[in-house]
């Protein structure tokens, strides 16, 4: 379905285009992978724990296995001396049995506790007695309960639990519990294929010379890195002229390639900004050609022969906005994750943000944790083409729109950033 650009505009608000450009995308393919090749992938199936965790008894600490009922009426006045026969260590062989008139077990963390033996006292709170021409003795001179430092098994995770859901992103800890498991091999999903165009007679890619009125493409470097780090496999194109005829080749290129397609710049409503007509002529489907945001208010998408095409302004600011607010989530929904919406916190401003907006507006700000709340601090100098405050932005602060802005002491709310 065509768009012809005297179309009435299609305006969201910023929730309604994640919703839209999520809506009805199709389940990653899934494949298997070494676990040591998993990080930052995406659980295509649960995992159930085919044994109990731990998988048997086993002492939490170092010390001396006993018999609970064997030390109960120990005291400072009444010490209690157990016969100490043999030991276990954790990978050792089978310790022997209790003794039969109660003694103790040399034991160390780990290691597996026998069944005579309930209760494991730590190394520090016992006295050892060397023995002569008999076996070596503990003095034990306080009662413990029962089960005390014992880890019985399944205590963790019992048999046939759920450890990890479908639509995990794999991180360092998940990768510990499938390797606890035995996991040599783990299922994930496939890496969404994003092809970045970045547009604008101006760009240059940086390493070549910078002609005199030109820019280094800033933007389309930063698309990538923050893509990879999502997890997902990205490519940047060189940069297109702002020429209909030559992004409409380098879409249908990139339609070719790619799971999702990302412009930047070419845009907006001048001369110059013919994204859209390029995307008309492939017959693309628009989901929304403008979103309540500032800065990144002409920020648009469309939908080619199945394929989502985020167009991003070329503005660094309003790039940076789109790519947090909505490619982030676009993204990480197609790599398989059940979890994709963008999660929000509520921080208090250091600062007054005084500039009107008919929009909301997202300010990069700098955020620290302090007592009970998160503390926003507004980036100086944080025009809609400026760069300076990229280095130092941790977060995006949403300033409601209005007339009015925020005052300082005024409760926001923050969107702080991440790798993931």
């Amino acid at each position: 379905m065509s768009n012809s650009s005297s179309s009435r505009p299609i305006s969201v608000s910023v929730e309604q285009a994640v919703e839209r450009l999520c809506a009805g995308l199709p389940v990653p393919p899934a494949e298997t992978v070494p676990i040591a090749e998993a990080l930052g992938r995406v659980l295509a199936e649960d995992l159930i724990s085919p044994f109990p965790m731990p998988p048997f008894r086993r002492a939490a600490m170092d010390g001396y296995a006993v018999r609970a009922e064997t030390i109960a009426s120990a005291s400072p006045d009444n010490p209690v001396l157990l016969p100490v026969g043999d030991e276990s260590k954790a990978g050792g062989p089978e310790p022997g049995p209790a003794h039969a008139a109660g003694g103790a077990l040399r034991i160390y963390t780990g290691a597996p506790v026998p069944d005579g033996y309930d209760t494991v006292l730590m190394q520090e709170a016992v006295t050892r007695i060397a023995g002569a021409d008999k076996p070596d003795r503990i003095r034990v001179d306080r009662a413990s309960e029962k089960g005390k430092h014992v880890a019985e098994a399944g205590e963790d995770i019992p048999q046939g639990a759920t450890v990890l859901h479908k639509g995990t992103r794999l991180g360092a800890k998940e990768i510990g519990l499938l390797a606890a498991f035995g996991c040599a091999q783990v299922r994930v999903f496939g890496r969404p294929g994003v092809m970045i165009l970045p547009v604008g007679d101006e760009l240059v890619r940086p390493g070549e010379p910078l002609p005199k009125h030109h820019i280094y493409d800033a933007n389309g470097l930063m698309l990538e890195a923050r893509l990879r780090e999502l997890g997902a496999s990205a490519s940047l194109a060189d940069p297109l002229p702002d020429d209909a005829d030559a992004i409409a080749a380098g879409l249908e290129r990139a339609l070719g390639q790619a799971d999702i397609v990302v412009t930047t710049g070419g845009i907006s409503v001048g001369t110059y900004d013919v994204v859209a007509n390029a995307l008309q002529r492939l017959g693309a489907e628009p989901l929304f050609t403008k979103v309540h945001m500032r800065p990144g208010t002409p920020t648009s998408a469309y939908k080619v022969r199945g394929i989502p095409v985020l167009c991003l302004s070329g503005n660094p600011s309003a790039c940076f906005a789109g790519m947090e607010l909505l490619l982030k989530p676009l993204v990480v929904r197609s790599a398989g994750r059940t979890a994709f919406q963008n999660e929000w916190a509520a921080g208090i401003l250091r600062q007054s943000v005084s500039k009107p907006s008919p929009y909301p507006r997202y300010v990069r700000c700098r955020v620290e944790f302090a007592g009970d709340d998160w503390l926003v601090t507004p980036l100086g100098n944080d025009r809609a083409g400026n760069m300076a405050a990229f280095a130092s932005a941790n977060a995006l602060a949403l300033i409601p729109a209005g007339g009015k802005g925020a005052e300082q002491g005024e409760r926001v709310r923050v969107l702080r950033l991440s790798d993931s």
